[in-house]
C-alpha cells in the first residue's frame, strides 16, 4: 500500500519522539532555569474557588447538581504518551506560550508532569523524564502562589517545574532529594502542599516500596517535609525514628537502620488537619517496638508536627490496633489508606475513619489517638466497623444538607456509606452501614451532593443518601488507582490505558 510523503514524515517524527534520550540529551533539553527566564507577573496568592491544586482537595460545589448530572456527555477523549495512574489536578486562568489557559496537570507513572488544554483537550506541555529506574503513582502538587508543578521523577528527586511552560527550575535545594534508594523506594503517594496555621508552607513526599522485591527489599518508610520558603528539608523515619536522616543502601542491608518495611503509601500520603495542628500518616506492615521505648512505628496511624520535629524520635501521638502482629503476619497493611476527617463537631474529640487491607474501618479520635493522652500504647478506637473486604482507596466524607456525616469507602468489591451517630445512649459516637453497592474501584468523591466513583469501563453518578445510580458511562475503559475530579461544569478522568477524558454538561 503506498504512504503518502506527508504520512511517512509524521511517522518519522513520532518515531523520533518517541525514541529515549540520553543524559546529555536530556541536559540539552532541559531548558533554562527560572533564574535565566523573563520575569512573569506573579498572579494574586488566594486561590480561585474553582481550583484543585492537589490530590483530596477541598471539593468546591460545581455546576453539577442531581438535577442535571444526567445530561452529561463526552466532552473530549485523548492519549497521553504515558499512563497516569493518579488524579488529575485542576488550576484556572494560567499564562501559557499558547495564551491564557485552564490546565490539568498529571504526574505519569514514566516521572513526567503533562499539562492538558482543560477545555479542547490539547497538551499545552510536557516535561522530560528523569534518568531514574521504575516507575511512580504519585500525583503532583501546585504551590498556593500557582508558580510552581511539584512531581517526583524516578531518580529519588521531587522535581519543580514552572506551571506556565513545564521547564525545570532549579537551585535553592532543587531537586529535592527524597531517597537514596530509587530503585527499591518509590513515591506511592500524592505529593501533599500544606500551609499549615502559623504561615508556614510545606510540600511532603511520602516513601514506600516496589511489589518486587517487595517486603523483601531494604526500604523504610517515611516522611519528606520541604519548607517552600527556602528548600530546607526534615525526615521522619517510621523505623528507626531517632535517625531524621536519609538512609543509604549498602548491599542488602541499610547502613543506618536494620529494620525494614513500614512503607507509607495511601493515596493521601499525609493528612493534614488545621482544628488540631498536626500531620497525619499511616504506615504499613514492619517492626513495632514502641511499646518496649524502640524507635519503630510500623502498623500505626502518627500525628507528627508539620515540621516533622519529634522528641528525640517520638511522635506526639500514635495509634497501633492491638491485633498488629496478626495485621503483619498476614501483609493486611493499615497504610493502603490514611485518615479521612469527618466534617462535624464532637464532645468526643476530633473524629476520623481509618480502614486498611484487613477489611475493618476503624473510628479514631485526632485529638487522642491512643486513648491515653500520648503514643506509645496499643487500641485506642472508638469503634471498629466491618467491611466487606480490604481497600485501597480514600475514603470520602460529606455533611448533608440536614447535618449528618456520611462517610463513603469504596471496597474491593463495593462502595459502601456509613453515617456517623453522634446521640448514642453512652456518649460515644458510632459508624452505621446506610447501603452498599456492588463493585469496587476508585477513590470516591462527594461534590454538590453527587458521589462520584470510577471502576474499569464504569463511571458513575449516585445519589449518596440511597446509593441510587443518577447517570453512568461504560466507554472510559480500565481504572488501577486514577480518580476523577469534577471542576466546574466538568468531569476528568485518565483510565490505565493512557487516556485521559472529559465528560461535560451542555453549554451554549
Amino acid at each position: 500500500m503506498a504512504v503518502s510523503k506527508g504520512r511517512t514524515i509524521l511517522i518519522a517524527l513520532l518515531v523520533l519522539f518517541l525514541i529515549p534520550l540520553t543524559a546529555a540529551e536530556r541536559e540539552r533539553d532541559r531548558g533554562p532555569s527560572d533564574r535565566d527566564r523573563p520575569e512573569r507577573e506573579r498572579p494574586q496568592p488566594d486561590q480561585p474557588p474553582e481550583d484543585c491544586l492537589q490530590f483530596n482537595c477541598e471539593p468546591i460545589p460545581s455546576d453539577i447538581t442531581q438535577d442535571n448530572v444526567n445530561q452529561l456527555t463526552a466532552a473530549w477523549h485523548i492519549d497521553m504518551p504515558d499512563i497516569a495512574d493518579g488524579a488529575p489536578i485542576f488550576v484556572s486562568n494560567i499564562d501559557t506560550d499558547l495564551g491564557e489557559r485552564d490546565l490539568l496537570i498529571l504526574g505519569t507513572m514514566g516521572g513526567r508532569a503533562i499539562a492538558v488544554d482543560a477545555q479542547r483537550g490539547s497538551i499545552v506541555w510536557i516535561t522530560r523524564r528523569p534518568e531514574g529506574p521504575r516507575w511512580t503513582t504519585a500525583s503532583p502538587a501546585i504551590d498556593p502562589d500557582r508558580e510552581y508543578v511539584y512531581a517526583y521523577g524516578l531518580d529519588g528527586y521531587v522535581h519543580r517545574y514552572s506551571i506556565h511552560d513545564g521547564t525545570e527550575a532549579e537551585g535553592d535545594g532543587w531537586p529535592e532529594l527524597v531517597t537514596r534508594k530509587p530503585d527499591v523506594e518509590k513515591c506511592s503517594s500524592s505529593l501533599a502542599v500544606v500551609t499549615t496555621n502559623d504561615g508556614k508552607t510545606y510540600l511532603y513526599a511520602t516513601i514506600a516500596a516496589y511489589p518486587d522485591p517487595g517486603d523483601e527489599g531494604d526500604y523504610q518508610g517515611h516522611v519528606v517535609g520541604i519548607d517552600l520558603s527556602n528548600g530546607e528539608q526534615t525526615v521522619f523515619n517510621a523505623l528507626c525514628s531517632n535517625k531524621p536522616n536519609h538512609f543509604d543502601a549498602s548491599g542488602k542491608e541499610s547502613t543506618d537502620c536494620t529494620a525494614r518495611q513500614a512503607g507509607i503509601w495511601a493515596r493521601a500520603g499525609v493528612v493534614y488537619d488545621n482544628v488540631t495542628d498536626r500531620l497525619f500518616v499511616t504506615t504499613g506492615n514492619g517492626t513495632f517496638d514502641a511499646t518496649d521505648g524502640g524507635f519503630n512505628w510500623g502498623t500505626c496511624v502518627l500525628a507528627l508536627h508539620p515540621d516533622l520535629s519529634t522528641d528525640g524520635g517520638t511522635p506526639i501521638d500514635s495509634y497501633t490496633p492491638s491485633e498488629y502482629q496478626l495485621i503483619n503476619d498476614n501483609d493486611w497493611d493499615l497504610s493502603s489508606t490514611t485518615v479521612a476527617i469527618l466534617p462535624v463537631q464532637s464532645a468526643a474529640g476530633r473524629l476520623a475513619v481509618q480502614s486498611g487491607k484487613d477489611g475493618k474501618l476503624r473510628l479514631l479520635n485526632l485529638s487522642n489517638l491512643s486513648g491515653q493522652g500520648g503514643p506509645r500504647h496499643l487500641g485506642g478506637e472508638l469503634q471498629v466497623a466491618l467491611l466487606d473486604t480490604g481497600t485501597h482507596t480514600r475514603p470520602s466524607t460529606w455533611l448533608s444538607p440536614e447535618g449528618t456525616a456520611w462517610i463513603f469507602v469504596t471496597t474491593y468489591r463495593s462502595t459502601i456509606a456509613f453515617t456517623l451517630n453522634l446521640n448514642t445512649p453512652d456518649g460515644v459516637p458510632q459508624l452505621e452501614q446506610q447501603w452498599k453497592r456492588d463493585g469496587g474501584g476508585s477513590s470516591p468523591i462527594v461534590d454538590h451532593n453527587v458521589l462520584f466513583r470510577a471502576r474499569d469501563n464504569h463511571l458513575e453518578a449516585l445519589d449518596p443518601e440511597s446509593g441510587d445510580v443518577l447517570w453512568s458511562n461504560d466507554t472510559i475503559g480500565k481504572i488501577h488507582w486514577q480518580s476523577p475530579i469534577v471542576v466546574n461544569d466538568s468531569i476528568y478522568l485518565s483510565n490505565h490505558e493512557n487516556g485521559l477524558m472529559a465528560f461535560r454538561l451542555p453549554r451554549n
